[in-house]
């Protein structure tokens, strides 16, 4: 008896990397953790958003066909809230204060992602290439494989008609 309804070539595990561009999201934090975590030299925290792409049709990066977007392309972004010389957090929760339309008179907290609850943003989606692990390099690398990348998030515009699936 067959089970499969298209040829096994044709089916890809894991999530699909699509193609860069500008794509509806729902934002929410990780599964039983809280918005914000320690970051992994241990001298800060970081936001952890997650961003499920709500787009019922996406673009494959890799051939340029249509993929079935049920749900399965969650994108993760770490915000720093660490300072230094060269790096601002506050820039990145103006960023996403602006995206869910907090009012930028008032302090942008925790708080305001929560009462956001469901709500539709837009993420400019991005690419980043396979990174090999080179322990030689200062500081060492470590390998990644290649995926996409939460590049900005805005606000969806007023007059986007867009109704978000129900996954």
């Amino acid at each position: 008896m067959k089970l499969n309804t298209k040829t096994l070539t044709e089916v890809e595990l894991g999530i699909p990397i699509i193609a860069e561009g500008v794509y509806h999201a729902r934002m929410s934090k990780q599964s039983g953790k809280d918005w914000v975590q320690a970051n992994k030299r241990g001298d800060g925290n970081n936001l952890v958003i997650m961003f499920r792409i709500l787009d019922p049709i996406v673009m494959s990066r890799k051939d340029g066909k249509e993929v079935q977007n049920r749900g399965q392309i969650c994108l993760t972004r770490w915000f720093s809230l660490v300072p230094n010389e060269k790096f601002d957090p506050d820039q990145g929760m103006k960023e996403l204060a602006v995206a869910i339309k907090h009012d930028q008179t008032q302090d942008f907290g925790t708080e305001a992602l929560d009462a956001f609850g469901d709500g539709v943003v837009m993420v400019k989606v991005g690419f980043q290439e396979e990174q090999k692990a080179d322990p030689n390099s200062n500081p060492p690398k470590k390998a990644y494989p290649a995926g996409n990348t939460v590049e900005r998030v805005t606000p969806l515009p007023e007059d986007d008609a867009f109704t978000p699936p129900p996954f």
